[in-house]
Formats: structure tokens, sequence, C-alpha cells
């Protein structure tokens, strides 16, 4: 299984609106979103206009040899730009538990080494666990977890440098 990403051409952002539906659905376990009166869950498609309006925003599609396996969303974080953030990572559930997150996650950090930090909500548990997992496999114990507010949300904050 040979995984990769593939950073996303404007010519192919509405593949990744297609996909990020999935990822609203997966979250509404957490966030208590509902689907609109036509069984869809939605979300705003200018909140991604900023991977193609600013270079220093990156998307990547995630693959699974040659098959589309989910997405990375990375960028600055705004109140320290300094930082690389992880503003989305999505897998599709039939690659969960392959080890697919983690080499994409590992291909990042390759590409974007520097200062990072991951964002989790307090309720996703199985996502903190990933996360400490695989940031640990990368850095040891070299990294701090945190509980941190963004925006209007109480998040676990996980944050670690790969230089």
């Amino acid at each position: 299984m040979n995984i990769n990403l593939k950073k996303i051409e404007v010519s192919s952002r509405y593949i990744l609106e297609n996909l990020f539906t999935y990822y609203i659905y997966d979250m509404s376990q957490y966030m208590g979103w509902d689907p609109n009166s036509d069984g869809q869950y939605t979300f705003m498609p200018s909140t991604l206009d900023s991977y193609w309006l600013d270079r220093n925003y990156v998307p990547y599609f995630i693959y699974v040899d040659d098959t589309m396996a989910g997405f990375a969303l990375i960028r600055p974080y705004p109140t320290s730009p300094d930082r690389l953030d992880v503003e989305q990572f999505f897998v599709l559930r039939k690659y969960k538990g392959q080890g697919v997150g983690k080499e994409a996650f590992e291909e990042m950090l390759n590409i974007h080494p520097g200062k990072w930090q991951i964002r989790v909500l307090k309720e996703n548990e199985p996502a903190l666990a990933f996360w400490k997992s695989v940031v640990n496999h990368r850095v040891g114990e070299n990294f701090e977890v945190c509980i941190d507010i963004d925006i209007d949300l109480e998040m676990h904050f996980i944050r670690f440098d790969t230089e």
C-alpha cells in the first residue's frame, strides 16, 4: 500500500468540496450538527478560499496507491503564524486503522518541517489518541498537549517541533 500526498490544484477544488461534506458528517458526531432540510451536510465553500488565495495555505489529497483516501489542509495558525496548523485532516472510513493517516502525516512533516500544532475537539477522544500516537512516533515525548481556546471552542492543542 503506497500512501502519498498530492497538492490540490484549483481545478480539483470541487473534489475537495465534495469530500468535505463527508468530513462535516463525521464531525457532526462531536459538533451536534444536523443535515439540512434536503438531508445534506453542508458548509460554506468560501471557507476554503484561502487555500488558493494564500500561498502559505496548502491543501493536499491523501492517496492510497491511485485511489483518493482523504485530505489534509495545512496553514499558518492565525495567532501564531510561525506555527503550522493542521486545519483539517480527513481519512475516509474505509482506510481508517490501516496506517493511512499516520503515513500521510509523516509525509506532511517531511515536506513542511518546523513548528507544528494540531487542534482536536475535546469530545473527539479517538482523534486525540490518534494524534498523540503519531506525534509520539515522530518526535518521542518532545510534544505538549494542553487545553486552549480556538476562536470560541475549548480544544486540545498538541504542539511540537520537527526541526
